[in-house]
């Protein structure tokens, strides 16, 4: 029986967005973007996925990495398309098609692994049971992006998480926005939201902003900046930053050249549209001409 380092459960999605009257289409979801970026940085990940047949070409970029996919076919493909306004946080998201959610017995498709990894895009996507028999089999890592989404009149309308005090005690590490932080408690302040997310459960709290990131550890708060001259590259933010995260902690590296690490990693991702590029190598490099000197917080 092979054990993988990070069994990654969410959707992956065919999109498109408008964005100063400029059209893309592109491949989505945070299945896409996190295990791409895990295998850049030699983490051993295996993706379970729900989508049509018909869309099973959204794989190909996964299967060029040898990146081991069990699809469980449905009917639909989650599907969006975004209008962004004068900026890449103000965004309007229709819902073109909704997909099946995952059930327990798709945790059968993930004999062994590390961490499970559990990325919802809507609300219904994964349930309360999920989660409990997920954290019996392994540490769990959650962005809970989805929980906060709900298609309403065929647009993404913002909600709170309705069952968060009870989901939030099987998590380990939870990541989440600034946006999504509010949403759920009420602050704007990354540093008492992560507090209190920490008290309803979560062992640690990793939540992005415009300006870097931050890692809440037991009682402390460590923040580093991202370092880009110009953000193109804003889908993916988020998954590639819980990526490089998971990954410092199964290379066990220490939490401040940890943090430095998320935010350089997170950095050369928004320079691009699409997923990681680069290697442990290379960012090792970045940090170095980069983050040499740059001091991480502890707040």
């Amino acid at each position: 029986m092979k054990c993988f380092d990070v069994c990654a459960y969410s959707h992956i999605t065919r999109e498109s967005e408008i964005f100063g009257d400029v059209y893309r289409p592109f491949i989505g979801g945070p299945a896409y973007f996190l295990s791409i970026a895990l295998k850049r940085l030699d983490i051993d990940v295996k993706v379970i996925t729900r989508l049509s047949p018909k869309d099973s070409y959204l794989l190909d970029d996964l299967k060029k990495l040898d990146i081991e996919i069990a699809l469980i076919p449905t009917q639909s493909t989650h599907s969006f398309h975004t209008i962004y306004g004068k900026t890449l946080d103000d965004r309007t998201i229709a819902v073109l098609e909704i997909s099946e959610p995952f059930s327990t017995k798709d945790l059968e498709l993930c004999e062994c692994a590390k961490i499970i990894y559990i990325g919802p895009l809507l609300v219904n996507d994964f349930d309360l049971e999920f989660l409990k028999k997920a954290r019996e089999r392994a540490i769990i890592a959650l962005d809970v992006q989805g929980f906060t989404r709900k298609p309403i009149e065929g647009k993404i309308a913002y909600v709170k998480w309705d069952w968060m005090e009870e989901g939030l005690k099987y998590i380990d590490f939870l990541k989440t926005d600034s946006r999504e932080a509010k949403i759920l408690t009420g602050y704007e302040d990354p540093i008492k939201a992560s507090e209190i997310l920490q008290s309803l459960g979560a062992r640690e709290v990793v939540i992005t902003s415009q300006e870097g990131v931050y890692v809440r550890i037991d009682k402390h708060v460590y923040f580093a900046p991202f370092i880009v001259d110009r953000v193109i590259g804003r889908v993916g933010r988020g998954d590639t930053c819980f990526a490089s995260y998971l990954y410092t902690k199964l290379a066990k590296i220490e939490i401040e050249e940890a943090v430095k690490f998320i935010a350089a990693t997170t950095s050369l991702k928004l320079r691009y549209q699409g997923p990681l590029r680069e290697t442990k190598e290379e960012i090792a490099r970045y940090i170095h001409n980069v983050y040499r000197h740059i001091k991480i917080n502890l707040i």
